[in-house]
């Protein structure tokens, strides 16, 4: 049993420092202009990420197993390990880091070790994503910006009124930013538990 959850520490490790780096993305500028409490953002954040991963999680999870096969039990644990570390350690010198990029990496690394072979397919797609969507999100806030701005110079509401509808949005928009983080990254840490578990 010990040596269970010790093999599993990886994967706990690594969805531990997923939380740490990736929830910052989604609420560190409300909570950092202090327009939403720590506390509130913590809460909303923590259910929309497990109702994400729940709901919609499996899609991300399939795509990225099919990159290399991880076909070890230390494999499987020096994957998550490492790529819980680099997240970690780019967390701790405040450098903007994926999760995704770094189990990806991980991954592969695993595979030139181990002499399998990497579906250069799945990586062309995967890598294609961390391209696209900077340009998607650039494009969508351009978008809600004019549009959000249009309505605000409609409604002709009071300066109080108006901070409350912002902190309003302010959640909304951080919990669906939390429910896609959910559904998109729990395939980095579920793919390695799930290595772990079948191969023992």
């Amino acid at each position: 049993m010990l040596q269970i959850l010790f093999l599993l520490s990886s994967g706990l490790f690594l969805g531990w420092s997923l939380g740490s780096n990736d929830a910052a993305n989604v609420f560190g500028t409300a909570v950092g202009t202090k327009m939403i409490r720590f506390r509130t953002a913590a809460i909303v954040g923590s259910i929309f990420v497990i109702l994400g991963a729940v709901i919609s999680g499996a899609g991300a999870t399939e795509t990225l197993g099919k990159l290399g096969a991880v076909n070890a039990l230390g494999g499987a644990f020096t994957v998550a390990l490492a790529a819980a570390l680099t997240v970690l350690w780019m967390t701790r010198l405040k450098l903007p880091v994926s999760t995704s990029q770094a189990i990806v990496g991980a991954i592969i690394g695993w595979n030139l070790y181990a002499q399998m072979p990497t579906d250069y397919t799945s990586l062309t797609k995967i890598v294609s994503t961390w391209v696209l969507c900077p340009v998607l999100s650039a494009f969508f806030a351009f978008i809600f910006f004019f549009l959000f701005r249009f309505i605000v110079s409609r409604m002709r509401c009071s300066i109080i009124r108006l901070d409350s509808y912002t902190r309003f949005g302010l959640v909304l928009a951080g919990a669906f930013g939390s429910y896609s983080l959910g559904a998109n990254n729990i395939a980095n840490d579920d793919g390695c538990v799930r290595s772990h578990l079948s191969l023992w």
